[in-house]
Order: structure tokens, then C-alpha cells, then sequence
């Protein structure tokens, strides 16, 4: 949206537009105003060491407004000068609020505040802001389908029994952990996998964390996904078409050999996974609307 060129640092932020629909009222957009500035703008800040920009724009949105939220739309990353040849890149998505406590004002923010659209744009003070929920707006309602790769396993020359019971490594086990904060940004509640041992570990600290059970389909695993794609096919199919007819977000654990059905069966470009890696889609009923990507950082 904005771009600066020749700068030597860049400072990476995250933030959302966070949109509330009510029976009977109008659409509202959460703004804040901020003190020290004066001025009334989205939720954002800095990504911390060590954490995703998905899962900051959730803490970020929390910390400044007290609402708690859930990552739909990617939207346009903001980029501009701060001086010194310093430059901050703030990426944004859409979002949907779950819950919100009332947070006393502070410093930083001290007032929150759920505007109708067009007040909200009328009231926000940089053109950018008001940009980015013009194109929040603009997008169609969707559905977040996830497809997880799993961790890194044991090597094969290490594991002497099946394949499909085949444990993650230390490293896979790391990414695991790491998962959690990146399928949490998405409020994922439905959990597929399939049955080999690598892809239910994968998905495993997540569930433990949202409380969720994992739904293990044997059509999935790299032996009866690679034999018979057609089936992974249909399968994927019908597991796409209940996520959007109900609207749960979904995530879905793989093997790297039966991906490319499963893309066929989204009908998205060949692409490949590295382990750990998620592949983000926004479902309509009658396509794709969005696909980003985020990895573990181990």
C-alpha cells in the first residue's frame, strides 16, 4: 500500500481490522485512540522476538483493546518511514472478535471504541487505516481450511518398525509446540489428520491447548494417500464443504506425497510444504478467496 525505499532496518508489526456484526445493527469496525499521538487509528505493534506476525496481530489486538480475536482475510501490509533510515512494515488481516473484557484506559490507549463503518473511516486519522477497512469491508464472508504438513520425524534409517508409526524428532516436536500459536491466531476448532503417528503428534499440543479431539482419517496417511488419490480427493472435497457449510475453521495435518491431491482437490496451483509449514486458505462456497503461508520458527 505504502512502500519507502534504501532504508537499512525494517521494524515488523501486525494488526487487524476487527469487524462486528450484530443481528439489527450495523457493521462496526474497533478503533482506538491513542494519547500520545492524538490521533485514532487500528490495533497494532511490534512482533516480539521469537513470535509470528499472525500471533502477534492476536495479542496486539487483545493487549491495546481488551477483544479477543480470530485471523480471517489477509489484507495490504503498510509500510513507512520512522526516521534514521528506519522503516515499519505492519501486516494486517481481517478478524472476527470472540470475546472482549472491558480494559481501563492507560498511556498507550485510552479509548476504545466500536464505530459503524462510516464513522469509523470518518473518524480514523490516517488514510491508510481508512484504506485497509475499506478493503476489509470489500471482502466476502470465508471460512479458514488450514493444511499442516507435519513436523520433522525420525529419519527411516533410525525406525525399524511401521512407517505410520513413525515419531516425530526432537526438531518435529518443536514445531509442534510452535503450531499451537499459529493454528490459536486462526481459531481453529476442527482438527483432521490422518492416522499415522507424525501428523496426530503434529496437532497434538494444539488440541491439548484448545481442548479439541482430532479426527483421524486412514485415506490421508503417505501409503493409502499415494495408492488411492482419488479417495483423498473426495475426501478433502467433503471435509471442504462442511467447513464452509458450517463455518468451524478447520485445520487438516499431511504428508508431503498425498499434498498435491489434496490441492487438486481445492483446485489451488501445485505448491509443496516444508515440515512444520501451513498452508492458510479463506474458503467461499464457490472458491478460494486467499492463501498465505507461515512456518515454525524451528
Amino acid at each position: 500500500m505504502n512502500s519507502t525505499s534504501g532504508r537499512t532496518k525494517s521494524i515488523l508489526a501486525s494488526g487487524a481490522v476487527v469487524r462486528r456484526e450484530r443481528p439489527g445493527k450495523p457493521q462496526e469496525i474497533l478503533v482506538i485512540h491513542r494519547s500520545r499521538y492524538r490521533d485514532w487509528t487500528l490495533p497494532k505493534g511490534k512482533v516480539e522476538a521469537g513470535e509470528s506476525v499472525v500471533a502477534a496481530a492476536v495479542r496486539e489486538v487483545y493487549e491495546e483493546t481488551g477483544v479477543t480475536i480470530r485471523l480471517s482475510t489477509p489484507l495490504d501490509t503498510v509500510i513507512y518511514p520512522l526516521g534514521s533510515g528506519t522503516a515499519k512494515e505492519v501486516r494486517y488481516w481481517s478478524a472476527i472478535p470472540l470475546t472482549a473484557t472491558k480494559r481501563a484506559p492507560d498511556h498507550e490507549v485510552d479509548v476504545v471504541s466500536w464505530l459503524p463503518v462510516k464513522a469509523a473511516i470518518h473518524r480514523l486519522t490516517f488514510t491508510h487505516d481508512k484504506q485497509l477497512v475499506e478493503q476489509s469491508i470489500a471482502q466476502p464472508p470465508t471460512t479458514t481450511l488450514i493444511l499442516v504438513r507435519h513436523g520433522k520425524a525420525m529419519d527411516r534409517k533410525d525406525w525399524s518398525k511401521r512407517d505410520t508409526l513413525r515419531p516425530l524428532g526432537s526438531r518435529g516436536r518443536r514445531q509442534a509446540r510452535q503450531l499451537t500459536d499459529l493454528l490459536a491466531a486462526y481459531g481453529i476448532e476442527s482438527l483432521i489428520s490422518s492416522t499415522s503417528t507424525r501428523c496426530l503428534t503434529t496437532l497434538k499440543p494444539y488440541a491439548t491447548a484448545a481442548k479439541l479431539g482430532i479426527e483421524a482419517h486412514e485415506a490421508l496417511t503417505q501409503e493409502q494417500g499415494t495408492s488411492h488419490p482419488d479417495a483423498v480427493i473426495q475426501l478433502v472435497r467433503e471435509l471442504r464443504d462442511k467447513a464452509v457449510a458450517s463455518g468451524v475453521p478447520t485445520a487438516i495435518c499431511i504428508h508431503r506425497p498425498v499434498l498435491p491431491s489434496i490441492l487438486e482437490a481445492l483446485e489451488l496451483a501445485p505448491a509443496t510444504l516444508a515440515t512444520g509449514e501451513m498452508l492458510v486458505t479463506q474458503l467461499t462456497a464457490d472458491d478460494v478467496h486467499a492463501v498465505e503461508r507461515h512456518r515454525p520458527r524451528a
